[in-house]
């Protein structure tokens, strides 16, 4: 009988090891041997999303975790060759059109669950002008950390626990900002809708008084002097959290 290539060897491998279920084994290729790769490939990659996504796993519950995977292995074609990317994979598997049908909450569970990692490797660009840690941030343009991240989400991700009753998961406008430390420590706290829209503001170059104005006068129903009194707290506790580094130094 003729030898497979070396090609179709490779893919008959692959889409057995992906979905033993469903695929022959490549021809002469004993089962037990067989075996050992189909068991390495699913409990490695099992193990590390359940090191990633652990809240998520102890959720689902081991069956339809397991379930969940096995349908990752099948029918996500990854785009990274990297092993560490594999949590990012997943995310956009559980976002895409080739997911079993899960619950509403779990993507961006997952999503939420896997922002420290990403925080953590994210490579923070040099300031393009120098920031004064001391400066005035009312009167100055801000310098908003570029490891500073608002996130909003349907459901209250944050809340979310690995044991808790059934059908607790309610939606509910939700928004965090997480950001990386001086120590490289991630920290995340609760946030709201004009939180987001002041730090973008900000982002955008704008002082913490040019940035209150216009929330005020975006929201002429408000009361103005509230927004800005309430607002000049917040850019402090910003500040002190250190999502916000300082103002960006004038004149050079």
């Amino acid at each position: 009988m003729k030898t497979p290539d070396f090609l179709r060897l490779q893919r008959q491998f692959a889409v057995r090891v992906r979905n033993p279920a469903a695929h022959q084994a490549p021809e002469g290729v004993p089962p037990p041997r067989m075996q050992v790769y189909e068991d390495l490939i699913r409990n490695n990659v099992e193990r590390f999303l359940a090191g990633a996504f652990p809240i998520a796993k102890k959720r689902l519950g081991d069956a339809p975790w397991n379930a969940l995977v096995y349908a990752f292995l099948d029918r996500h074609g990854c785009d990274s060759p990297y092993f560490r990317d594999i949590g990012e994979e997943f995310l956009a598997f559980l976002q895409g059109d080739a997911a079993p049908d899960v619950s509403d909450w779990l993507p961006e569970l997952c999503h939420y669950e896997r922002v420290p990692t990403l925080l953590r490797r994210a490579e923070a660009p040099s300031p393009a002008r120098p920031i004064d840690p001391d400066g005035d941030l009312i009167t100055q343009p801000a310098a908003v950390s570029p490891l500073a991240w608002p996130l909003s989400y349907r459901y209250p991700v944050h809340r979310i626990r690995a044991k808790s009753p059934s059908g607790d998961v309610a939606p509910k406008p939700t928004w965090l900002i997480a950001w990386r430390r001086g120590d490289d420590s991630v920290g995340v706290m609760a946030s709201n809708a004009l939180t987001h829209r002041l730090l973008e503001l900000l982002r955008d170059g704008n002082s913490g008084q040019q940035a209150l104005d216009q929330l005020a006068k975006a929201f002429p129903s408000a009361n103005g002097a509230r927004i800005h009194r309430e607002g000049a707290a917040v850019v402090k506790r910003l500040r002190e959290a250190g999502v916000l580094l300082g103002t960006k130094a004038q004149g050079v």
